[in-house]
């Protein structure tokens, strides 16, 4: 096709005519300002966290590879995006060695607070206010359970690898097909985005789904839920990644939580146990966590931003140099909208524990009661 036609409601033609993409940063953007092009999740609702995503190598590391695009849809799933147009001999071979290179290091060292706050930063340059976005994607619906799904779809390896050109080369796009077919859960498409421009400079674009073979849709039909851990198991997990101290010291606090009227679950990445309360509305909070892969005490500075005790920044900084004043910690990050998180090794010091207990009841007390700051 090398040319579509308009009719308009006069009768009148015009004829668009298909054209290269002047660059790659021009597809780029137009997916970025227009999601639903892509059309790869139901409903083809998609958020934009960000374009040149860091990704780390390792645990607290630093970007070592930069990801074009990712969003999420309304279940939580990362899409991860990378474009590239035909005429780049790279959209082969080489962008699915770095696709693979993406995904398999996102799932393992994203974290939660780095998507979380690219999300906000990005809608913040775009002139927007980050909680009315969210909202208006979920529908209003409660935006720390869209986060925990989105933690629990990445460490389960829940995720889309897109691929997206202007025209999808058949070698590129049987690879897709073949790895779609394979994994589970993750999935794997291409979207071919056409675009033919008028005389007058109106443009369609004309997106194309592919990868998504039968063979594939019946492999991931019955759909895929992680295991659930029960918090023995969660025990059994932390003492083989980071051995008895821990797990005493981590029992301890649990243990103290629960006796202080948090409820304690698992979360549904299986890396961490959560300290929930029930607010006002009758939504929940996370306010606490202990984490697995990192070994500390986490306070979800991310997630309080939504109590109406902590959701000025005023009020969160001023949390967040309550835990900075703890005795000879170091804390995993300065963000106000982060997830300050204490090891567990200074958590066994008495000075600690002590101005850590006094830190959770206040916090604890405000949300319940929904005071205001």
């Amino acid at each position: 096709m090398t040319s579509i036609f308009m009719v308009g409601t006069d009768n009148s033609l015009m004829e668009l005519k298909k054209a290269d993409y002047d660059s790659e940063a021009l597809l780029q953007r137009l997916l970025a300002d227009h999601p639903s092009v892509l059309g790869i999740s139901a409903g083809d609702e998609l958020l934009l966290v960000g374009q040149e995503i860091p990704v780390p190598d390792e645990l607290d590391g630093g970007g070592r590879w930069a990801l074009d695009h990712l969003f999420l849809d309304r279940k939580g799933v990362p899409g991860l995006v990378e474009v590239k147009r035909a005429s780049d001999t790279r959209a082969r071979r080489e962008v699915v060695a770095q696709m693979l290179d993406y995904a398999a290091n996102g799932v393992a060292y994203w974290p939660l607070e780095a998507i979380v706050d690219l999300f906000r930063r990005t809608s913040l340059r775009r002139g927007a206010d980050p909680d009315a976005d969210l909202n208006a994607f979920l529908d209003n619906a409660d935006a720390d359970e869209f986060w925990h799904q989105v933690e629990a779809n990445l460490r389960s390896g829940r995720v889309r690898m897109v691929f997206v050109a202007d025209r999808i080369p058949k070698e590129l796009l049987r690879i897709i097909e073949f790895l779609n077919e394979q994994m589970r859960p993750a999935e794997v498409l291409a979207v071919e985005v056409e675009q033919f421009i008028a005389s007058s400079g109106h443009r369609t674009l004309v997106p194309r789904r592919l990868g998504a073979t039968e063979r594939a849709l019946s492999a991931k039909a019955v759909g895929f839920s992680p295991p659930q851990l029960s918090l023995d198991q969660w025990f059994d997990a932390l003492m083989a990644a980071r051995g008895s101290e821990d797990v005493t010291t981590a029992k301890s606090i649990i243990r103290w939580l629960h006796d202080d009227g948090f409820d304690i679950g698992v979360s549904k990445s299986g890396d961490s146990v959560y300290a929930r309360l029930i607010r006002p509305d009758g939504k929940s909070s996370w306010p606490f966590f202990i984490r697995k892969s990192s070994g500390k005490f986490e306070t979800a500075l991310g997630y309080l931003i939504h109590d109406r005790a902590y959701e000025s920044d005023a009020a969160r900084l001023d949390l967040l140099n309550r835990l900075r004043a703890l005795p000879d910690v170091t804390l995993s990050t300065s963000k106000i909208n982060g997830w300050p998180g204490v090891p567990l090794a200074d958590m066994r010091r008495d000075e600690v524990w002590l101005a850590v207990q006094a830190i959770v009841r206040e916090v604890r007390s405000k949300v319940v009661t929904g005071a205001k700051a």
